[in-house]
């Protein structure tokens, strides 16, 4: 019974091969982290368009549900500790600034 050097070399191989394919797969991504999302005027939200802004929890979640209960999608981003947005797709903010101005609800912010 001998020792098979060619066997050995194989194996060595495979084990390289697939740690090398394992560092790719696994490897942390290479896209920059950006941190938190920009708030304020300038910031780049997308669709989305806010129509509260810095408002306590209570009230953005307060808005959310009218606006929800009325059709509108919408989400509530939070900023701060204690400071949140209501936002809505552009299309629907007009019906929803009416709503909002409507209500005996909070009024938005601008």
């Amino acid at each position: 019974m001998g020792f098979d050097l060619g066997l050995l070399i194989w194996m060595a191989g495979i084990i390289v091969l697939l740690m090398l394919v394992m560092r790719w797969v696994f490897a942390p991504s290479s896209r920059p982290h950006t941190g938190r999302p920009q708030t304020g005027p300038d910031a780049d939200l997308g669709l989305l368009v806010p129509v509260v802004s810095r408002t306590p929890r209570s009230n953005a979640l307060r808005v959310k549900n009218l606006l929800s209960n009325q059709g509108i999608r919408c989400s509530v981003s939070r900023l701060e500790r204690d400071s949140y947005d209501v936002l809505v797709f552009g299309r629907d903010e007009p019906r929803a600034r009416e709503l909002l101005d409507g209500s005996a609800g909070p009024a938005p912010l601008d």
